[in-house]
């Protein structure tokens, strides 16, 4: 036991000499900063994103879904013959891709009772306001 104490200690010496020995904390950047700061100046440059989840879960009878950091949607059921509310989420889409870049990676997050219809429903209109990264979680 005693020779595997002596190893482990000189192994745990070895990490911390090697770690406080570093030259650098930080990554330096060759940018120049503006000392003025970020300016006012408005332009129609989209932004990154990186990822955004759609969760889906079922309430009662009807799936909800959050999307994009909105309020809560109500997708209509697909034997309902209006489906007033499937084209606003449908338009929300569409209108949310526009303020985004074609980098975005959209993740489809649905509860373990949402009908399969209506996860292939939202990939559908993914699909339809042009995501070209559209993925699904495993249900929870």
């Amino acid at each position: 036991m005693t020779p595997m104490v002596d190893v482990v200690m000189c192994i745990l010496i070895f990490f911390m000499l090697g770690s406080s020995l570093t030259p650098e904390l930080f990554l330096r950047s060759n940018t120049a900063i503006d000392r003025t700061g970020l300016g006012d100046e408005v332009t129609d440059q989209k932004l990154p994103s990186v990822r955004v989840n759609i969760a889906m879960q079922r309430l009662g009878e009807q799936t909800v879904i959050s999307a994009f950091e909105s309020k809560p949607l109500r997708m209509d059921n697909i034997d309902d013959p209006d489906q007033s509310d499937n084209r606003q989420i449908e338009a929300y889409f569409m209108q949310k891709k526009k303020t985004l870049s074609d980098d975005v990676q959209v993740i489809i997050v649905p509860d373990k009772h949402v009908p399969y219809q209506d996860v292939i429903t939202i990939y559908d209109y993914c699909t339809k306001a042009q995501f070209k990264q559209v993925a699904f979680a495993p249900a929870h």
